[in-house]
């Protein structure tokens, strides 16, 4: 979720109960906070990093029993799972085929199959080994906590995560921020992804789960990924929700602002009283608060090109216009061509051209070098208009700017040379020439910060710990208006 995210404004309506006396509004009781989650791993979800898997392998360590929950009249007991054992479960149409160390069972479940624990331990994991896409075996190699259940879901085995909410924070908080941060805001952290959990837990329910694991929803890595400090911060703000009237938030946060929140509504369709952008301070001097990319103008026009499906292709660009949100946030991107025609593009889409998803790089290089965002500048002052020499009437050399060029007839008539070209043609004594009529050269886009912009900036709650500030004070500066409260 702090990266490039995905919707995330849906509210958990199942968890009000509105109680109506006499056409007036009495109560608004707020329900507990869920026990268990259920995180989508391996799933049918184009949000998912593991999906669409024929085949996963897994195995046990501490005490667990695999049980078919679909049986009739109730639970079916399969099987022990021991530490040692490596277990398969495979897609057939009839149902799911579980193999035990390579041998298969003989009889197959219509499931659901669950890896459930004999009693909740600390110590027990299951862990997911691979899955079978497409013929090719993808590696998973992660631990998780709890219950793993495994179902059929189209033509393909998915894999959901039940566990304690708190201990599926675990696995939350130092992914969507390093361990090694200060306390303060990995108490920030945490409270901001449990209150996202409670504002959106039926969100993915007809799906079979409450959250997938990935920054569509939150970043969670499982048992393999947790940390003592984080650990701790999730224990000692144990419970506590954002609420705004009363009600949790849907705790939307991201990387960094780049030193300007943005409006819910300026990201999604609903304009939410407690996501109101906002500068930030904190923000302007940490993580990817600044960043630039540079290209060519080409290059530019060759990507819109590229990108335009059903449409006309953009000649040689001549210009850009910017059209902005108060935060600086680039709403549209107007482009026209030498010829006059113009092509709009969201920041969004115009900014994702050059870096799809706005992904840092993966072999490790400069980020602060790529497009990360749609909060940016274009510097158009390396571009150089090309202009020629042209003999007037008297003989005199006169320069004049390639965007258009006129030739007047002996009758009197004037008209645009080569107007449907990019060049000019002209003929010489050693034959024929042509001249660009385009612009060229580079063009530098100024950028600041990283993901959508609403709600908490990762990276400036991390500024305001070290200046001293406590969780509260960051989770209210980011979120307008809110109360934090826990035992509810």
């Amino acid at each position: 979720m702090s990266r490039s995210r995905g919707l995330k404004t849906s509210i958990l309506i199942s968890l009000f109960t509105v109680i109506l006396l006499t056409g007036a509004l009495a109560a608004t009781v707020l329900a507990q906070i869920p026990a268990n989650v259920r995180v989508g791993i391996v799933t049918t979800n184009a949000g998912s990093t593991y999906r669409n898997a024929s085949s996963i392998s897994f195995s046990v360590k501490g005490n667990y029993q695999i049980i078919n929950i679909g049986a009739v009249p109730g639970e079916e007991t399969i099987a022990p799972a021991v530490e040692g054992e490596q277990w398969q479960v495979y897609y057939l149409p009839a149902g799911v085929q579980l193999y035990k160390n390579g041998q298969p069972l003989d009889k197959v479940y219509t499931g659901p199959v669950v890896v459930k624990e004999t009693a909740h331990d600390a110590v027990n994991r299951v862990s997911l080994l691979s899955f079978t896409s497409g013929g090719s075996v993808q590696s998973i190699n992660r631990s998780y906590r709890g219950n793993m259940e495994f179902r059929s879901s189209g033509n393909s085995i998915i894999a959901i995560n039940e566990l304690p909410l708190e201990e599926y924070l675990y696995g939350v908080v130092p992914k969507e921020m390093s361990n090694s941060w200060p306390m303060e805001a990995l108490k920030a952290q945490a409270t901001a992804a449990r209150t996202y959990v409670v504002a959106n837990y039926n969100k993915r329910v007809l799906e079979g789960y409450n959250m997938l694991d990935t920054s569509t929803d939150q970043v969670y890595g499982g048992a393999g990924c947790e940390g003592a400090n984080a650990t701790k911060a999730v224990q000692d703000t144990a419970g506590q929700l954002i609420l705004y009237n009363g009600s949790p938030v849907s705790a939307l946060y991201h990387s960094n602002s780049g030193g300007h929140t943005e409006d819910s509504e300026n990201v999604w369709s609903n304009a939410l009283p407690y996501l109101r952008g906002k500068p930030d301070p904190y923000s302007a001097g940490r993580g990817l608060a600044n960043w630039s990319y540079t290209t060519t103008i080409d290059d530019v026009r060759i990507k819109l090109n590229q990108a335009q499906q059903n449409g006309s292709q953009i000649g040689p660009i001549k210009s850009f216009k910017l059209e902005k949100y108060p935060s600086g946030r680039v709403k549209t991107v107007i482009i026209t061509d030498i010829y006059g025609n113009t092509i709009s593009r969201s920041g969004n889409e115009f900014g994702q051209l050059f870096n799809p998803g706005f992904k840092t790089d993966s072999n490790g290089g400069d980020n602060t070098k790529r497009f990360m965002s749609r909060f940016f500048d274009v510097n158009t002052g390396e571009v150089i208009t090309p202009s020629y020499s042209v003999l007037d009437v008297s003989g005199q050399s006169v320069a004049v700017e390639a965007t258009a060029l006129y030739g007047v007839s002996d009758y009197g008539n004037v008209a645009i040379l080569n107007s449907n070209n990019a060049e000019f043609y002209v003929i010489d004594a050693s034959g024929s020439l042509s001249f660009s009529k385009a612009p060229s050269g580079k063009v530098v886009f100024e950028g600041h910060g990283w993901g959508h912009g609403v709600g908490l900036s990762q990276w400036g709650a991390y500024e305001m710990a070290v200046q001293g500030k406590t969780y509260t004070e960051i989770l209210k500066f980011y979120y307008t208006g809110v109360e934090i409260k826990s035992n509810y």
